[in-house]
């Protein structure tokens, strides 16, 4: 028998041991990859939840700042007005509240002063031992709750002594002290009805304009306190809405009793946050440091600050996490004995390459929305500062200075939800979720909004004809939709903008008809509106990113509606938005 040339020897073995040597390496790059890929999704989850949190304590500093710029006490109504925009934008707030210090010798005239503004039954209250509310004991003073918003839901909170709770105590006496913002401990919201924890901040106000410099001053010249009634479950659900890693965490406030520290389990699979006990839940190392390593996919622990307390968050993949299947060892090893080594290796860089294409496609989805979170707080600052300043009476000239900012940041804000929803769209996480809508009402509060984001107000008037009280359809997606039609409607009209929104509930229809009186689409343009950062040729010095209709088009296509249009040039566009009419 011919023993095999040498040659042939020398590659079978020399491709043998390169092909063990590569499924062996493959193997190992796969577990790094595996335990690096867990430990940055909960970075990221980590990162979220704290940017989340800051948002909602930095509205009790642009409140404070509202309070410290009035040269007067504010009243209940600028109260109400200052902090609706808030609410109406951050679904975790339970309440936002002014708690002023008042003394046993002025709780009469206090109690008949708020009765005076029409609430006939106000008394400081607290709780007994049975849960219930009663006329709050005798004390040298009282910390009750007296600006209240919103009230519908929260009214057995009006009036209730903050004091009288030891938990609230324990934050209010902090924050007096530091002259910082202060959270509380879990606590079961006075009107809470749900199975759900819900923390406090607290932020100190003095009767100087300025935090008193020792802790003796600070507790002599106390006034009151600023403080938002947050829950947790809406608080983290809010954050992770972009973010879908299948992991599952135990949330803990790190600074409080041991018995107290359960905050919430989050769900992966579900979304949700549940106060239900996990079972073998795992117990966080004592000498946790402010970022763990993950040295195992099942353990991945990080700290969050969260007014002067400490929230742990341990990690755990959830039951649909992606399980680590040696696929592309075993292939390497398998093609190893059959191809050369030249083959085997170009196959490796293509298949890195492949995962360097995935990986920069997720990469723009997770800029898209973490650049949209991190700008919105910084926006959110600037619109509540310059409605602010706005109220302080002032020359005309710092109006319309302090209205171009408000307008500058409504345009920014608009640009980062359009791009926000368009890489949504991209990822397939565009959801359509529809409610019942009284449509006119809600028609007549987006023309505000959109009014509200120019400098000077623009006419926009609304017809309405059909039934429109109760319609099932979905308000974010119809938003997105309406919101940009009006904006190129009122940006490419003349120096005077007359817009119509015409509303027509005819089953088995809904149309939309926005009318102008505009410059009109050129006929070569027609064709390709609706391409993202397409702009039509006539549009001159008109500010703008061309992506309106892109979103109108991917969130007409979820609502399964149509769009059409007429126009002429110089004397304007109609745009008609059809959806179906559902029972």
């Amino acid at each position: 028998m011919r023993r095999p040339p040498l040659p042939i020897v020398l590659t079978l073995l020399l491709g043998t041991g390169l092909s063990i040597l590569a499924a062996f390496a493959v193997a190992r790059w796969e577990r790094a990859n595996y335990r690096l890929q867990f430990q940055r999704q909960t970075d990221g989850l980590a990162t979220a939840l704290q940017r989340s949190v800051n948002r909602y304590t930095d509205l009790l500093l642009a409140l404070g700042d509202f309070y410290t710029v009035s040269e007067q006490t504010i009243s209940r109504t600028e109260f109400n007005r200052f902090v609706q925009r808030a609410l109406n934008t951050y679904p975790g707030i339970q309440a936002l509240e002014w708690a002023p210090i008042i003394s046993e010798q002025t709780r009469t005239s206090f109690e008949t002063a708020i009765q005076a503004e029409g609430y006939g039954e106000f008394q400081i209250t607290e709780r007994d031992s049975r849960g219930g509310l009663i006329r709050a004991a005798s004390r040298p003073y009282y910390i009750p709750v007296t600006y209240l918003q919103p009230l519908a839901g929260n009214e057995l909170a009006f009036g209730y002594d903050l004091m009288s709770d030891p938990t609230r105590l324990t934050a209010l006496e902090t924050a007096r002290d530091t002259g910082q913002i202060a959270a509380s401990g879990r606590i079961r919201l006075v009107q809470e009805h749900k199975n759900q924890f819900g923390f406090l901040v607290f932020l100190p106000l003095y009767n100087t304009s300025t935090v008193p410099g020792t802790q003796t001053l600070r507790q002599d010249q106390i006034q009151g306190y600023l403080l938002g009634v947050f829950r947790v479950s809406d608080v983290v659900e809010e954050s992770l809405e972009t973010l879908n890693y299948n992991i599952d965490f135990t949330l803990r406030d790190q600074s409080a009793a041991a018995s107290e520290q359960f905050l919430g389990h989050y769900d992966a699979i579900a979304q949700v946050v549940t106060t239900a006990a996990v079972q073998q839940e795992r117990q966080p190392d004592e000498t946790v440091n402010e970022k763990l390593q993950c040295l195992t996919t099942t353990d991945c622990s990080h700290l969050l600050a969260v007014g002067g307390r400490q929230w742990i968050i341990t990690f755990t993949p959830a039951a649909n996490y992606p399980v680590l299947t040696p696929w592309r060892a075993l292939s390497t090893l398998i093609i190893g004995f059959l191809i050369t080594t030249i083959i085997a290796r170009y196959l490796a860089q293509a298949q890195a390459e492949l995962t360097r294409t995935r990986e920069l496609s997720q990469v723009k989805i997770r800029l898209f929305s973490m650049a949209s979170h991190e700008l919105r707080t910084p926006l959110s600052t600037i619109l509540l500062s310059a409605q602010a300043l706005e109220a302080i009476p002032q020359d005309d000239n710092h109006h319309r200075i302090y209205s171009r900012i408000r307008a500058a940041a409504k345009r920014m804000n608009q640009l980062l939800n359009d791009l926000l929803t368009l890489s949504r769209a991209e990822s397939g996480k565009l959801q359509f979720l529809p409610e019942i809508v009284n449509l006119q009402h809600y028609c007549q509060q987006l023309i505000e909004e959109v009014q509200f984001s120019f400098q000077t107000s623009p006419s926009i008037d609304l017809t309405v004809s059909g039934d429109c009280q109760k319609v099932y359809l979905d308000p974010h997606l119809l938003r997105a939709i309406l919101t940009n039609l009006l904006s190129n409607a009122v940006k490419y009209s003349d120096s005077v903008p007359r817009v119509r929104l015409s509303l027509v509930c005819q089953p088995p229809t809904i149309t939309f008809e926005i009318q102008d009186q505009g410059i009109g689409i050129p006929d070569a343009d027609q064709g390709r509106l609706y391409e993202a950062f397409y702009r039509g040729a006539n549009v001159g010095t008109v500010a703008g990113t061309g992506l309106g209709l892109s979103v109108v088009s991917a969130c007409l296509q979820l609502h399964q509606g149509t769009l059409t249009f007429e126009s002429q040039m110089g004397k304007g566009t109609t745009f008609r938005v059809i959806l179906p009419y559902i029972e």
